[in-house]
């Protein structure tokens, strides 16, 4: 069947067979939509955290530059491949690298940005609370730098080794997302459980917590000491921080709760079974919303985007006036030489 029969028969099929009552084409307009929106906003905030050196510097945003990071490596990638999926109905490229390739993409981002949103959780308390352990440069590498890397760097080593495990023989089918690729590992129950614990119940528990108590501790230190100038200090990086855990209490922790459930024996039935699908098929607007989320948070936001909208809307008027300018010396009469 050539591609453009393939196209029109997945377009044209109303349910899919995934359990999921959301047409194909529905879920391409839907993502193309989400993905470009976050793209813009991505950018955007990274140029605003980056080329501004107090934002830089301030060690509560490398979180967030580094989770940026990771959402727009994933919406330029496995996004639009998945979106390839839902309109041709094969995948970009019928390869096994291509589609290890793409489940370890995915593998990586997923659980490494729930890790670091699962880190700021507790090192907004050291930031905070104990900022002295952060004032000196080696402080700064132990307790910072050194945590940060080490997240990221897990996630790449662990998947970069996991992903390519194919001694079962794995089939790939090219019609589905990530080629419908497993690494065989994954037979094993208790690597399974392994990553589970540690991808998704650890950072659920670290995002959780560590935003509420982040919340008591400053309630309980606000009217203990009567400082309002020490809560207005830090309280653009509290709401930073709830900002981006409330998506992940609303999107992430679903599907984790799901999977408790599934490990605990709970019986499968047919709401239980349809909740899970769609919370899976959802899951991925954390990484459309999270640069919506930190967008309110930043300083000076506000002024740097006028001054961006005044800066184009000067040059749209001077190319105006530059357009105009011809026309009038045109429509000037010619001077006529006077006879002697």
């Amino acid at each position: 069947m050539s591609i453009s029969n393939t196209t029109l028969t997945t377009i044209s099929t109303g349910t899919p067979s995934d359990g999921i009552a959301i047409p194909l084409i529905a879920r391409f307009w839907l993502y193309l939509i989400s993905d470009v929106l976050s793209l813009i906003c991505g950018f955007f905030l990274l140029f605003h955290l980056t080329f501004d050196s107090t934002l830089r510097r301030a060690l509560h945003n490398h979180v967030i530059i580094a989770a940026l990071c990771l959402c727009i490596i994933r919406e330029v990638t496995t996004i639009p491949w998945t979106m390839h999926v839902y309109l041709v109905g094969v995948v970009p490229i019928k390869s096994p690298t291509f589609c290890m390739i793409w489940k370890f993409i995915e593998s990586t981002v997923y659980t490494t940005l729930a890790k670091l949103v699962g880190w700021a959780s507790i090192e907004r308390h050291i930031l905070i609370f104990h900022n002295q352990w952060v004032a000196t440069k080696r402080q700064r590498i132990l307790i910072h730098y050194i945590p940060l890397a080490l997240i990221i760097m897990y996630g790449i080593i662990l998947y970069g080794v996991v992903i390519p495990i194919n001694d079962c023989n794995r089939r790939f089918n090219y019609n589905v997302q990530t080629c419908g690729y497993v690494s065989c590992i994954y037979n094993s129950a208790g690597y399974s459980l392994y990553e589970f614990m540690s991808g998704g119940v650890l950072s659920s528990l670290c995002i959780g917590f560590g935003s509420v108590f982040l919340i008591i501790r400053i309630a309980i230190q606000k009217h203990r000491l009567q400082q309002q100038v020490h809560w207005r200090k830090y309280r653009r990086m509290t709401i930073q921080l709830l900002s981006v855990a409330s998506i992940f209490f609303i999107l992430f922790l679903p599907p984790v709760l799901w999977g408790i459930c599934q490990k605990l024996g709970v019986p499968s039935t047919v709401g239980s079974v349809s909740y899970g699908l769609y919370a899976t098929f959802f899951n991925i607007y954390v990484i459309f919303l999270f640069p919506f989320t930190c967008l309110g948070t930043l300083p000076q936001l506000r002024t740097r985007i006028n001054t961006i909208i005044r800066f184009f809307y000067r040059r749209q008027q001077q190319q105006e006036q530059h357009r105009v300018a011809p026309q009038q010396i045109s429509t000037k009469q010619p001077i006529r030489q006077s006879r002697v």
